[in-house]
């Protein structure tokens, strides 16, 4: 998986094996060289059953689905926060059986993420994608145990203040990988090419 270096989106990239491809809990699209990650999001857990869960684990146990996602909370869209929170321990209980990490859908519930994460003390990584969030609460993260994936709304003293081995890139399907790197590059000072292999090397660690 050196190649990644999108870890998450929503578009097919026209380069196979680049990026993690989000597919929610449906059938896998039928394209070969492609890594996708399965999760029920928190804005469409209303509805889920235990067929959903079946179809989460049955996408699981495949080889071309090396994470888990995007699960999570959201208290501004969604659910109420109970139903989604249950819906989030049936996947971090699935995580751990598979030995996949999860990619997080979070907004305005991060200390209750914090809360759920030091309470179930999971063996799987943890990343918060599309982090938007300032430096302090990135640090808090961080210190935490969480990951923290940057999109094209970074802000640029959260981007510096990372540290350079926590630096994972996504498009979530709204810009282009490249433009996301070259905005961590300019922000860091540096070349483009090293940037890039620094974030696939970031993103083959997530998954190691």
């Amino acid at each position: 998986m050196f190649m990644l270096k999108d870890i998450h989106t929503h578009v097919i990239p026209a380069l196979p094996g680049s990026a993690v491809v989000c597919v929610g809990c449906g059938p896998l699209p039928q394209v070969k060289g492609h890594f996708f990650s399965a999760g029920l999001h928190p804005w469409d857990v209303s509805g889920c059953d235990e067929d959903s869960f079946r179809n989460l684990d049955a996408l699981l146990s495949m080889p071309d689905v090396p994470a888990l996602g995007e699960c999570g909370l959201d208290t501004l869209r969604g659910p109420s926060p109970d139903i989604q929170e249950k819906a989030f321990v049936r996947q971090f209980e699935l995580s751990e059986l598979h030995s996949k990490p999860m990619i997080l859908h979070v907004v305005r519930a991060f200390e209750r993420i914090i809360y759920l994460k030091k309470t179930l003390n999971p063996s799987q990584k943890w990343l918060i994608h599309g982090f938007r969030g300032g430096p302090e609460q990135a640090r808090q993260l961080l210190g935490s145990g969480f990951l923290l994936s940057l999109g094209c709304s970074a802000r640029e003293d959260t981007i510096r203040s990372l540290p350079r081995c926590s630096l994972l890139a996504e498009t979530d399907g709204k810009c282009g990988i490249d433009e996301v790197i070259s905005r961590i590059a300019v922000s860091l000072g540096m070349d483009f090419g090293d940037t890039e292999r620094l974030i696939e090397s970031n993103i083959s660690d997530f998954f190691a």
